[in-house]
């Protein structure tokens, strides 16, 4: 069995990290009134924190460190696909290495934080894929669950392939 890559604005890893951990919560507040009560209001809730950590095997493990801390440096916002969880809106956060690096062996950590921003509506009921563009952009830019736009679109045999051009129903 092949694991679809994670991948970020284009950027995909050659090994999936490791370990993932998602932080997610709400703002809550706690206001106190006379006679010993106490109010709880729920304020919404917090972007999600993704963070994670791995290694990047062979003898360019060094190179594939600078690109994703070219990534990181170019900054912005972008689609974030992690197999098996529904794409979200990110900012790359933070990268570091960890512990000493081994010959062909290079440990990281990095941490990904949620934009929590307006989708497009599913008016539109085709995308003209961009070149880069996989279906877990399509699905989130239109807020689509990736199972229902790969069973509209069957031609497309992996999501994180899309040609440039490709024209994808979307309902």
């Amino acid at each position: 069995m092949k694991l679809i890559p994670m991948r970020f604005m284009g950027y995909e890893w050659h090994h999936n990290p490791g370990e993932i951990t998602f932080e997610c919560g709400k703002s809550v507040a706690e206001r106190l009134v006379p006679y010993d009560v106490s109010q709880i209001q729920q304020t919404g809730r917090k972007n999600m924190v993704i963070k994670g950590t791995g290694e990047l095997y062979g003898e360019d493990c060094l190179k594939q460190f600078e690109r994703l801390l070219e990534l990181f440096r170019r900054g912005g916002a972008g689609v974030l696909a992690i197999e098996n969880i529904e794409p979200l809106f990110a900012v790359f956060e933070s990268v570091k290495i960890l512990g000493t690096p081994r010959e062909n062996v290079l440990g990281y950590g990095f941490v990904f934080r949620e934009v929590m921003e307006e989708k497009e509506s599913g008016k539109k009921t085709a995308h003209t894929a961009q070149n880069g563009e996989s279906m877990w952009d399509i699905s989130y830019k239109y807020n689509i669950v990736i199972d229902e736009l790969m069973r509209l679109n069957p031609q497309i045999k992996r999501p994180d392939t899309v040609p440039e051009g490709e024209v994808i129903r979307l309902c």
